[in-house]
């Protein structure tokens, strides 16, 4: 077991010592070990100073070690990893900030924390036409090779990462709560999924349950990991903006999707816009923004598709905008309800297009 990796847990794990306070700390002291030498030297609390002389008082008995020779133990699991800020997997990204977590705990590929990468955020209540629209966005850019980065939670985060993971791409999620613990419950296979082609990433130790205040904090990360920030769908009080407020401060691009000036969860990202975020409109202008090589670029795959009539291409057209019943569509088109029966029909049965309650839209785009 490493002496310094478990001096590092010991400190992260002490209670109310909290960032702010170790980032001042290192300042002053040359390795984790001395914080426990010597606690009076230190600028701390008087409560963490005893916390402190009882881990020295108790030694392996006292609950703060045993935690930490679990975690460290916890480790040594294949695909497990703790990386401090001196490992080579740390990323460099993350030393920019001033609040840099001391400790990552990750599950899966941590090479995926150097590549080149999109922060994808969005209401965890998304609209249809919103979740399609980061299914195919997401899929278009890990087709050409981008690490998506989002924050694992359901709604946009997750159709993000599910793109990812159908087209065999990269994709991070970073967790507010430990790598261990499933939330939400419903993404319980698609962590599973990105174990195997991704990586799930934290901040808070094993066994840390989700709590509010913990996603703002896990926004700051998807934003400084990120080369561009994209928000798709968002109420003006909300995560995702939190996570361009971040990478506004980090000096980081946001693109924001421009949608439906009725929906509330459309008028944060329409604010992003009047604030001078670019107008998303396909994968396309994320990776000219980035200036992505053009090999990779032109190894895209494009689905094939059924070739479509001139009545069924204005089907679709109209579907991109909206989810409309067989009597409005027809008045779209100006045209009467017995001309479309069979371009509709037709395109069911591609699986371009399917029927719900409120009417006729686009699949989802796998």
């Amino acid at each position: 077991m490493q002496t310094d990796l478990l001096a590092w847990l010991r400190w992260v794990l002490i209670p109310n010592l909290g960032l702010k306070r170790s980032h001042q700390l290192l300042n002053l002291i040359d390795s984790p070990q001395a914080l426990f030498l010597h606690p009076d030297r230190w600028p701390l609390p008087d409560s963490i100073k005893q916390t402190i002389r009882e881990m020295n008082l108790l030694g392996e008995q006292h609950p703060i070690h045993r935690r930490a020779v679990e975690q460290c133990r916890w480790a040594e699991a294949d695909q497990h990893h703790l990386i401090l800020p001196m490992d080579d997997h740390y990323p460099e990204k993350l030393t920019y900030i001033e609040d840099a977590p001391l400790i990552l705990w990750g599950v899966g590929d941590p090479t995926l924390l150097s590549n080149t990468q999109v922060g994808i955020v969005g209401s965890r209540h998304a609209s249809h036409n919103a979740l399609r629209h980061t299914k195919a966005i997401s899929r278009d850019l890990a087709l050409a090779g981008v690490t998506l980065t989002s924050g694992g939670a359901k709604g946009v985060d997750a159709a993000c990462h599910q793109a990812a993971v159908d087209q065999q791409g990269t994709t991070i999620a970073v967790l507010g709560c430990g790598v261990d613990v499933i939330y939400p419950k419903i993404n319980r296979t698609l962590f599973s999924d990105i174990r195997q082609q991704g990586l799930l990433l934290s901040e808070y130790p094993l066994g840390t349950q989700p709590k509010p205040g913990h996603f703002p904090r896990r926004n700051r990360l998807i934003s400084a990991l990120s080369d561009i920030v994209v928000v798709i769908e968002a109420a003006t009080q909300s995560g995702s903006l939190i996570t361009a407020a971040h990478a506004l401060d980090q000096g980081k691009d946001i693109f924001a999707m421009p949608g439906d000036i009725g929906n509330p969860n459309c008028a944060g990202c329409h604010q992003l816009i009047r604030d001078g975020a670019y107008i998303l409109t396909s994968a396309d202008d994320l990776l000219q923004h980035l200036n992505w090589r053009a090999d990779a670029h032109a190894n895209r795959t494009n689905n094939s598709a059924p070739e479509l009539t001139p009545v069924q291409q204005q089907i679709v057209k109209v579907l991109q905008c909206d989810q409309l019943p067989l009597d409005s569509l027809a008045h779209q088109l100006n045209l009467a309800v017995h001309q479309l029966l069979e371009p509709i029909l037709e395109l069911e049965l591609s699986g371009l297009i399917e029927q719900q309650p409120g009417g006729y839209t686009l699949c989802d785009i796998a």
